[in-house]
């Protein structure tokens, strides 16, 4: 990373192991909370285009990656073994939403990518979660909207990285 930015956990900030958990469970409820009020259309959409869930999570892992994909980096980032990622590959190839070359350098070596109907119903699953998201903040009184915002722009916004999966350590008493 960056000088600009870095971690969000610092060697200095103490650890409220309380504070830690009570954030923790809000969060975790409000999420589940807005997942469940667009489950019905993420099911439906799913649904109609005839998408397994592990299909829709290597469509999602090739949509955040910048090229086109190993299928070994896939089954690691999805948490799938090599066998069935390679099957997923598949299937998604078959369904004309990934498409699979060899790599040039090393025709071993598979590499997979979106193809333009993969890339718009990812636009569409996204669009999806977005009109969700929108419907509930809409919902809001104007106060708890302003304060929501007013909490998770800093988050967003910061120079430190907030989102890093480093797992803080404990301070040792000096």
């Amino acid at each position: 990373m960056s000088e600009e930015t870095s971690c969000a956990y610092g060697a200095a900030d103490p650890i409220d192991s309380a504070s830690i958990e009570s954030a923790s469970a809000a969060l975790v409820a409000f999420l589940d909370r807005l997942l469940d009020l667009g489950r019905p259309e993420t099911m439906e959409s799913l649904a109609a285009t005839d998408i397994t869930f592990s299909q829709l999570r290597v469509l999602c892992a090739l949509g955040s990656h910048d090229g086109p994909m190993p299928v070994n980096a896939i089954a690691e980032q999805v948490q799938l073994s090599l066998a069935a990622a390679g099957r997923t590959v598949d299937k998604l190839v078959c369904s004309g939403f990934a498409d699979r070359r060899e790599d040039s350098a090393d025709r071993r070596i598979k590499r997979v990518s979106l193809t333009d109907d993969g890339v718009r119903y990812l636009e569409t699953h996204l669009a999806l979660q977005h009109d969700t998201v929108r419907r509930f903040v809409a919902g809001l009184p104007a106060e708890l909207r302003d304060n929501l915002c007013s909490a998770l722009r800093p988050i967003v916004d910061d120079a430190v990285d907030h989102f890093c999966l480093t797992v803080p350590t404990r301070q040792k008493a000096s």
